[in-house]
């Protein structure tokens, strides 16, 4: 279990880069100024990341992360994981205003590399889910098909946070319109 203090940091280190964001771009932003906002002292921000971008990063993956959750047994796994393209595409589009100068920083190629660790195993989940589930026929090469689909679910979700829509419903639906003629969510 993590350290209260440690959380309670992070808690407020995040929702100062936040509102700050509503002012400036995270290029503005320093950590001098982020720490002195949120009252943390500046090597404890050294604690969680070594840069802004890379601290924005980790919020980004933790709260991606918590948008997971394993099908409930008996549910329809066809409508579970498209219901779950709709939540991942409603978290980046309230976290917009993270993406976005996220992707055109120099750390763009590592939010990408986060996000796709994130997606392969969500993948991989879902393939054998598929398989056992839905009766799915899966290509053999599992290792490639879970690297193709998340590649390509990557590419649809940065294409998501730098553009302007709001429909998470309808992109997840031309999201699943674009995957292979084997993936059973269509």
């Amino acid at each position: 279990m993590r350290d209260p203090r440690q959380l309670r940091t992070r808690t407020a280190l995040t929702e100062t880069l936040l509102r700050l964001l509503d002012e400036e771009s995270l290029e503005n932003i320093s950590i001098s100024r982020l720490c002195a906002a949120a009252g943390v002292h500046r090597t404890t921000f050294y604690k969680h990341a070594r840069s802004i971008e890379e601290f924005a990063v980790g919020v980004i993956m933790g709260d991606l992360d918590s948008t997971a959750r394993q099908p409930q047994p008996g549910a329809d796994p066809v409508e579970h994981y498209r219901l779950a393209m709709i939540q991942i595409l409603r978290h980046v589009a309230a976290e917009r205003q993270l993406y976005r100068p996220l992707l055109a920083s120099s750390l763009g190629g590592a939010l990408r590399f986060a996000i796709d660790e994130r997606m392969q195993p969500r993948v991989r989940k879902a393939l054998d889910y598929f398989a056992a589930e839905a009766a799915a026929e899966i290509p053999e090469d599992r290792d490639e098909a879970v690297a193709y689909i998340s590649g390509g679910l990557v590419g649809a979700i940065a294409h998501w946070a730098l553009c302007d829509d709001l429909d998470a419903e309808s992109q997840a639906a031309r999201i699943h319109a674009l995957m292979p003629q084997w993936w059973p969510v269509r």
